[in-house]
């Protein structure tokens, strides 16, 4: 009886850790482009921001999801040239947590002009 219940409490743990896809379907009635080449993502607390060039007419394009859907779709205006960005590394940076956002004071006021 002991071994049914381990199996089952393993089998529901099993399910638990499975791995899951979530494809994110716009409205129809949003502009994201079809063909893109991504750039860069960054993302805060409750969204997360990628931004991509779409292949269209070389537009730079920011994308913001909220969860698992699309909140926002802002197209910059900013024309690229994809070929300056292909293989290229991408570097990250997220938004600082609270206990870093400490100000600080800019190099220029500290210093001291002795004459």
């Amino acid at each position: 009886m002991k071994k049914a219940i381990f199996y089952c409490l393993g089998v529901v743990l099993m399910a638990s850790c499975q791995m899951t896809q979530t494809i994110v379907t716009p409205p129809a009635n949003v502009n994201v482009p079809k063909n893109a080449l991504f750039i860069s993502q960054s993302g805060t607390e409750s969204s997360l921001m990628q931004t991509v060039i779409d292949l269209e007419n070389n537009e730079m394009v920011v994308l913001t999801y909220s969860y698992s859907n699309i909140e926002n779709v802002t197209r910059t205006g900013v024309y690229l040239n994809p070929d300056d960005y292909r293989n290229m590394k991408i570097v990250g940076t997220d938004a600082p947590y609270a206990k870093e956002k400490e100000e600080k004071k800019p190099a220029h006021l500290n210093d001291s002009k002795e004459k």
